[in-house]
């Protein structure tokens, strides 16, 4: 599995989870959850998921409608992860007007 670790993932305006990373090559979904810290690796995850994840009026809503329970997840161990708290990404599609939608 490969993440761009050149760029920084900022994030999200959403109280459930705190930063998302996406692998377009690879169709995974990389998400930090605040309450816990936990990372979750969630595999076959369509470009199209992603990007109405990010643009959602609710991301954790639509996160736990379309994503938890319908695409196979891991966890990834803790310290599993070098600098958990530094999610990257890959260049997305979306990448452009992302930016507007996070904090």
């Amino acid at each position: 599995m490969r993440f761009c670790r050149s760029l920084h993932m900022p994030y999200l305006q959403s109280e459930t989870i705190e930063a998302v990373a996406y692998d377009e090559r690879d169709h995974l979904l990389k998400t930090r959850f605040r309450a816990d810290g936990r990372v979750m690796i969630y595999e076959d995850v369509p470009q199209e998921i992603y990007d109405s994840l990010i643009f959602a009026e609710s991301i954790g809503d639509f996160f736990q409608e379309k994503i938890e329970g319908t695409y196979r997840a891991r966890e990834v161990p803790a310290g599993g992860m070098a600098g958990a708290s530094n999610l990257a990404t890959s260049h997305s599609r979306s990448r452009a007007t992302f930016d507007n939608r996070v904090r």
